[in-house]
């Protein structure tokens, strides 16, 4: 994951890294790799990775729980 986001520019939006289409409280970005993913804020200095889970189907399992943006 640090290469995606530290190594790269994390506010230029790829086919697996983009801006949510829908606001949220939680986080601004998501980043896809394989099954997981990581929904991110973004600020002049610094990336805070808010939430990291793995995609199941249509689920989306953080902490052993289906959660919901």
């Amino acid at each position: 994951m640090k290469r995606y986001l530290e190594l790269s520019d994390p506010g230029e939006e790829t086919r697996d890294r983009f801006r949510l289409r829908r606001l949220s409280e939680f986080a601004d970005f998501e980043l896809r790799v394989q099954d997981f993913r990581v929904f991110y804020r973004l600020s002049e200095t610094r990336v805070q990775a808010v939430l990291i889970g793995r995609k199941r189907g249509s689920e989306l399992i953080v902490e052993g729980r289906s959660f919901i943006l």
